[in-house]
Order: C-alpha cells, then structure tokens, then sequence
C-alpha cells in the first residue's frame, strides 16, 4: 500500500470528516476507571474533536487579509481531523514547512459564563497565533509542550464563538531544537488535543507528588498550589486521598486564602506496606486533591504516581536501592500511516511488544505526550526525557549560531518539562542535550544553567546531558549525576564497515578500548544512550545495510557494553525506522536504523535485540 493509498483508507485526505474516536481526551487510567476519578471532577472538560477546518498559507497572506475575523468566510476551507499532522490531510502537504490555518466554533451552552475557563492546547507544531471572535488572545512558540489562555471574559454566552489557530512550523535556528539542522520531521499543526477546561475561580493550578520509602513505610508528599482570584480570603478545606482501588491514606487540612496570590499547601501521607514501582512491578497510585467548603467540592485533581526511588551510588545507577541495567531503545514519535498521533489501541500492542523482547527503558529527543508517558508508567519503561535542543551549535552543516540567547527557550521548555511530567515514575532522567557543542565556553555555561535548573526544580531524579564520542572537554558534566555518550564505532567513523567480517576490527574493537578509557577517566555512571547501524527490511547478505549485518553488528556492540565494568547500560539506536527530513543530507530521506520499520514490521535484528536484553 502506498502512502496515497493509506490516505485514503483512513479518510485522511483534505474534505473528509472522519474523526479518531481513540484520540480524543486525556489518557484515562485503569485506577480512574474503577474508581470513577475523572467523571466526579468538578472540573468540565470538553476536548475539542469536531468540526475543525484548515487552511494552507504557503504565500504568508492570511494576517494581511484577516482570516483571523469572524467576517472572514471560512466555507472554502477543508474539513480535518484535530488532532492529526497536516502532512497526512493530503500527500501533496508530506513535510510542507510553512504555514497553516485551523477554525473550529465554540458553543457555550455548556459552560457556566460565571467560572473560568481554559482553553489548552497539548501539543501545536511550532509557532502558534491565537484569536477568539477576531480578538488576538496569544502566541506560542514551542511544539512539543502544552499552552493555555484563559478566555473567561472573552468567551460570548449565546452565540457561536470562532477560534482561529495560525500555526508555522518552519524551523528556526534561534528556537529549540536550534540546530542548522534537524534529523527527525517536525510534523506540522494540531497534534495533540484541544480541550475547553471550566474550572471555579478558585482552583488548584497543581500537585506536585514525592515519594520516599524506608522498610515498610512510605511517605507521600504532595504540594498543592491553589490560586485565588476572588476578591475575599475564603477559608477552604483541601482533602489529600491516596487510592490503589480503595482509598488507602487520607488528610484533611485548613487551607485559608489569600486574594489574587498563590498558596502553596505540602502535605505528608504515609501508607504501609508499599508496593514499589519497578519494569517488573510497575506499581500505580492515584492521589486526588479537592477543595472543598462546607463538605462541597469546589475544585479538585488526580494524578497517578509511583512509589521508587533513583539514585547513585559510585558508577551505578540504583533503582530502589538496587543496580539497574539498562537495555534501551530510542523511538520517535512516528508510526507509519499514523505519523505522530497513534491511537492508543495501536500504542498498547507496540509498548508490550517492547516489553517481551526484554527493553526496559526509552530515550527520546523531545518531550513526550502526557498520554503516552502514562503508559509508559503503566507498563513499566524507565525513561529519559529531554529538552529539544539538539545539534545545538556543531558544524556538520555548514556555519552556525552558538550563544547563551538559546536559554531563553531551553530554560523555560526545561521548567515547563518538569513541572508537567515530574509525577511520572517513568522518568528517571533529565536530559539538557542532545550531541551539541557542549565542550566550549558558551556550551559548558548553557550546560551548567540548566543542570542547576533542572536539579532545583526536581532534586529527586537524575540530571546528564548527551554528548557524542567523546565526553572529553564537556566539563558542564562536573553538575550531571551521569556520562551519557553516543558512540558509532565502524559506521560513522573514518573507516566504517562494509561486510560483516569488518565489525570486529573496526566497530568492537575500538568501541570497547574507547569505553574502558572513559570508565578510567570518569567517576560516574556511564550509559552508552546511542549505538546501532542501518538495516534495510528484505535487504540481504553480508554487506552494511543489510538485515544480517545490522543484527551482526548490534550484538557485538552490545557484547562491547557488558564487556567494560561499570557501564550501566545502552540503548539502541533505534527501535523503529523513521522518515528524516526533507532537508537532511543523507542517502534518502529515511533512516532505516529500527529493529523494526516504520509500520512496525520485524527484521532480522529485533529477534538480536531479543537475544541481547533477554539474556
């Protein structure tokens, strides 16, 4: 099937007006399933699936003719599934850079005009303008975040409100990732969920959870942050329930208010007996906070966790107290027909096929969805997430722009990182990078900024960044808990490998004396966060690019790891093929590097990887 043809099947193609039921709203938990969590909220959450239209602006005219207004007709404009990449609306937008139009109308007849409300949007590709009724409420630049406006005194009770989204994603070399050049495709438009969120206006902005344990005892604590806009000093009661199907630890506390400030309220909860979470036990929790007056819940969230512990104890990273191993992929946001908006149903099958090949940890170059970090939690994958900054400053390229000017973006997409996923138990690790020129001034400065950063936001978890060969120079690494390095012995290197029977001279070898250098040099954990080579699905023989040479050489790269003491582990590069973009400089826009491809079909070296982390 061509990938007109996949199109089509999937009513993708501009004009149709198919949505993906398996795509719309938040991730709802197995917890908040049988305890009811969400659908006793007082919060109203409505995502908006239906009725969006799109228009393309390739010539940059849409400000200048206003189709921002609500005098602007939009009838012409194609109908489209939200959320979805517009390069699968129709195969002539396939890795369009530019611009493009989203309208979608409001109804309010469900919404109290008295409470405040939200409109949030998950996930836009890259650079956002936003207008409700031809009024101008915000920008964002960013795409891999979720942003919010509030637009309770926009919002008109009545009529139909229009919501117009101007969306850019051609890249930029002064935004993140920052880099003259980007390997993976920054898809375009809407690709996450658009929600309405009607909250009271006092309402809790967030609850951050932390959890220690010691024997048979664990402490929970969840800061809570309320905010007020009323204009008097309301005395609240803030009840904090632990549940595991039940309610199993619960506090009630006085909560006294101030107008127009923020409060923060931290509460301990112990629980005994703790079931701890761990790849092979990945227990969950749910915790819930509402505010409530007279027994009556004004606000109230949920959120789910997990009891475990990270730390380091000389070069191992521990996991509960334990020495882990890492056996790793990294994985794009991309899965064939799907592009990066994969129904859950289709996520599921992956995530446990993942699971019984024996990986029990993920990297990726960008923050991740909240729905798919909770599955990630719920099935058990330790994660590093990191910030998109990536070929920040390296000249492989051509010339390009270094300068402490990026931590305007890289600081607060690392404070906006942190503060929405620091309740996943998944994440074990912060990443700063991602192979960039952190071994000169400008980059050791941007290093150590956001290491402290990230290490005052979150104490409790791991901070590094990512270099590739080598980490010498990278003194930024003197603030990282540990040494991450990328390493291609025999594939990108002066001589690569051109059969199978070259692996050993030119890809094991000089990995593993490379490594034992690094393991005398550094007294920290190291893992190998990349390794692999090309393998072309029914390209056979003993030449690179084939089946049988990818999976020759991934196994004897993984034999180099576990052959140096003290190294923690690797992760692959990388679990499934992936298109490149259009403008990366290589042999053809793809990079076949998956242990299986880009629609998930085996090769040869997924049953390697089997052997490697099974073993």
């Amino acid at each position: 099937m061509d990938r007109r043809e996949a199109l089509t099947e999937l009513g993708l193609l501009l004009g149709t007006a198919v949505i993906s039921r398996d795509l719309a709203g938040p991730y709802v938990s197995q917890e908040q399933q049988k305890g009811d969590v969400k659908s006793k909220s007082e919060r109203k959450s409505i995502v908006l699936s239906d009725n969006w239209k799109f228009q393309v602006d390739i010539k940059d005219i849409g400000e200048r003719e206003q189709w921002f207004t609500k005098q602007f007709s939009h009838s012409d404009w194609g109908k489209v599934i939200v959320p979805q990449a517009w390069d699968y609306y129709e195969t002539a937008l396939w890795e369009y850079e530019g611009i493009g139009w989203y309208m979608t109308k409001l109804d309010t007849v469900d919404f109290d005009m008295s409470r405040r409300t939200l409109i949030l949007f998950n996930r836009v590709m890259f650079y956002s303008k936003v207008w409700l009724n031809g009024e101008f409420i915000g920008e964002n630049i960013g795409g891999y975040l979720p942003f919010d406006f509030n637009i309770s005194d926009k919002l008109k009770q009545g009529i139909e409100n229009t919501l117009v989204v101007r969306v850019d994603n051609k890249p930029r070399i002064e935004w993140l990732p920052a880099a003259r050049q980007i390997e993976w495709i920054q898809y375009g438009g809407i690709l996450d969920t658009v929600e309405l969120l009607s909250t009271d206006h006092v309402f809790v902005e967030d609850m951050i959870i932390k959890t220690t344990h010691k024997k048979e005892v664990a402490t929970i604590n969840c800061v809570v942050n309320i905010f007020s806009e009323s204009n008097g000093a309301p005395a609240l009661d803030l009840d904090i329930s632990i549940l595991r199907d039940k309610i199993i630890s619960s506090k009630k506390v006085k909560v006294n208010l101030k107008s127009n400030q923020r409060t923060s309220i931290s509460v301990d909860l112990v629980i005994t007996n703790p079931q701890l979470w761990s790849p092979e036990t990945p227990v969950l929790y749910t915790a819930t906070a509402a505010l409530t007056k007279d027994d009556k819940v004004i606000d109230d969230v949920s959120d789910r966790f997990g009891i475990r512990e990270v730390s380091v104890r000389g070069t191992s990273i521990l996991l509960n107290g334990e020495p882990i191993h890492i056996k790793g992929v990294n994985r794009y946001d991309e899965y064939g027909r799907y592009g990066p908006v994969v129904p859950e149903k289709v996520l599921r099958e992956e995530l446990a096929l993942m699971k019984s090949v024996g990986i029990n940890f993920i990297r990726m170059h960008y923050p991740q969805s909240s729905r798919l970090l909770s599955l990630y939690d719920e099935y058990g994958f330790m994660m590093m997430e990191e910030i998109p900054l990536n070929w920040w400053g390296v000249k492989w390229y051509g010339d390009t722009i270094q300068s402490l000017d990026i931590l305007h973006f890289a600081k607060p997409a690392l404070t906006k990182m942190i503060a929405r996923d620091q309740n996943h138990p998944s994440i074990i690790f912060w990443s700063m990078a991602n192979e960039s020129e952190t071994n000169n001034d400008i980059g050791i400065k941007v290093m150590r900024d956001l290491l402290v950063q990230a290490k005052s936001l979150d104490p409790t978890r791991l901070v590094t960044f990512v270099v590739a060969g080598s980490p010498d120079g990278h003194l930024a690494y003197d603030n990282a808990d540990i040494v991450c390095i990328n390493k291609y012995n025999g594939v990108f290197s002066e001589k690569s490998c051109d059969h199978i029977s070259d692996i050993d001279k030119l890809g094991y070898e000089p990995f593993v004396k490379e490594l034992a250098e690094h393991r005398k040099k550094l007294s920290k954990p190291i893992v190998i966060t990349e390794f692999g080579t090309q393998g072309i699905k029914n390209i056979h023989g003993d030449v690179s690019y084939s089946e049988e040479f990818q999976s020759a050489y991934i196994e004897r790269i993984w034999e180099g790891i576990k052959s140096v003491p003290g190294v923690a582990g690797g992760v692959l590069w990388c679990w499934a093929d992936y298109f490149h973009r259009k403008y990366f400089i290589t042999y053809a826009a793809y990079g076949p590097y998956g242990v299986v491809t880009v629609d998930r079909k085996a090769k040869k070296s997924l049953e390697a990887l089997a052997r490697m982390f099974k073993a």
